[in-house]
């Protein structure tokens, strides 16, 4: 008699061994905010949703898989600020209001594509010393866009959150920033990431920021081997913003070009940068 805590989500059908028999399960939503810690829900196949995925902690959630969202107003994946140790991947989130949002800690997201939801893509949230220590590798995020056009970034990072990181992720066609880490409490390590062609998007504008590094904290945030490029839409259309944070940013290897404003830079200190004036 096997045991396994692997559901396997073929399709829209979901087989769930467990001490030896299958349950069959059509409701890929009520599986996954079933499943017990530890537990890997592995999906392929597209899945039409019709509301928010509330991801318990401990869980992953492994793809290749599409997941359509059918109610704009609700979130996609969401981490609630009492649980992490979740694990996205391989997924691509569409139609949601934000795509991922985590309030949670200790998450990880890699391979995912957020596009076309209704606020931002990735958004990371936090207060009392939550939305920490979440890691985004590999991931994008485009053709996001809001009612206004000036809150759907591709990657949020607001509501004072704790440190975070993000390598390998691209930005690009939001109606706000590519990066955004206004309100940010931690700082955010960024590497090997790229922003670009930001600010408009579905005939909304916002700002259009590559790298928006800052706002009412003032934080020393990190950024290596970062690209801002195109990024000539919206009110303030630069490669890199400091946005009013006065702190020490780091920017090594950095490089920001044809952007639709100069880029403001504060008191950030450059390492082997090209950076537009």
């Amino acid at each position: 008699m096997s045991l396994t805590k692997t559901q396997k989500c073929l399709g829209v059908i979901v087989a769930v061994a467990v001490l030896g028999f299958s349950v069959a399960k059509a409701d890929i939503r009520s599986t996954i905010q079933n499943a017990a810690s530890g537990t890997t829900v592995t999906c392929s196949g597209s899945y039409s949703v019709s509301a928010q995925i509330s991801v318990p902690s401990g869980v992953t959630v492994k793809g290749p898989a599409t997941f359509n969202f059918t109610s704009s107003g609700s979130d996609g994946f969401r981490v609630a600020s009492n649980r992490g140790n979740v694990k996205l991947q391989s997924l691509t989130i569409k139609g949601a209001a934000h795509g991922v949002r985590i309030d949670g800690n200790n998450c990880s997201v890699s391979s995912c594509s957020a596009n076309g939801n209704h606020n931002s893509g990735f958004d990371v949230s936090g207060s009392s010393g939550n939305g920490k220590n979440n890691s985004f590798s590999g991931c994008s995020a485009y053709n996001n866009a809001d009612s206004s056009g000036g809150n759907a970034d591709g990657f949020a990072v607001k509501d004072g959150t704790g440190a975070n990181s993000f390598s390998s992720c691209t930005a690009y066609s939001n109606s706000d920033d590519g990066f955004d880490f206004y309100g940010a409490n931690g700082k955010q390590t960024v590497s090997g990431s790229q922003a670009y062609s930001n600010g408009s998007y579905g005939g909304k504008t916002g700002n259009g920021d590559g790298f928006k590094m800052g706002g009412s904290y003032n934080i020393a945030h990190s950024f290596s081997s970062c690209t801002a490029h195109n990024n000539t839409a919206g009110s303030t259309k630069r490669g890199f913003d400091t946005n009013h944070n006065t702190s020490k940013i780091t920017l090594t290897t950095c490089h920001s070009y044809s952007n639709g404003s100069a880029d403001k830079l504060g008191n950030c200190v450059l390492s082997n940068c090209t950076m537009q004036n």
